[in-house]
């Protein structure tokens, strides 16, 4: 029994994507469709990420816990994969 809990092989870490559903890059299909479909990426939802001065102004993501921040998605996803090439999870 012990074997079994703690011979399991692990996966590998993941880059973690954050978005605050109040933002507009939370819907926006340019952005979220697009990263849902990399296998390096877990992309999730959350409420408030206490970012607001941020969130009603701009696009942004919590890369990996550092806030990304652009003026279109375009841009939040061009930031975004600049980001995950530069800090990714290891």
């Amino acid at each position: 029994m012990l074997k079994s809990l703690f011979g399991r092989k692990r996966e590998p870490l993941k880059n973690r994507v954050e978005f605050c559903v109040s933002n507009e890059a939370y819907a926006h299909p340019d952005v979220y469709d697009v990263l849902e479909q990399r296998e390096d990426v877990v992309v999730e939802d959350s409420g408030c990420n206490s970012y607001c001065e941020i969130c009603e102004c701009h696009y942004y993501a919590l890369v990996n816990g550092e806030p990304v921040v652009a003026d279109s998605a375009k841009e939040l996803l061009e930031k975004i994969e600049e980001e995950l090439s530069l800090n990714p999870i290891k």
